[in-house]
């Protein structure tokens, strides 16, 4: 079984989206691209936040997993190099 989402995916496309460019954001003030994975991962994550969302409902899929994606391994990395504090 599928779960379905209840929000329309430019909504969720846009949440996520903009979280990816704080985090971003905060890679560059804290000069995170130094690092060769966060530099990595920030130019995955302006790419990705420069493409619009496809129209098509398994694009948009696709592309709301790679916003996802991206989000969560900036977030991780940047609190592994220390630019970040860990979630609890």
């Amino acid at each position: 079984m599928l779960l379905q989402t209840t929000h329309p995916p430019h909504h969720v496309g846009h949440g996520l989206s903009e979280h990816l460019a704080r985090l971003v954001t905060i890679a560059v003030a804290s000069e995170a691209e130094q690092d060769p994975t966060a530099a990595q991962l920030v130019l995955r994550a302006r790419t990705l936040h420069a493409d619009p969302l496809p129209c098509g409902r398994q694009e948009a899929i696709a592309h709301l997993r790679r916003l996802g994606w991206t989000a969560n391994e900036l977030h991780d990395r940047l609190t592994a190099i220390r630019c970040l504090k860990e979630a609890a």
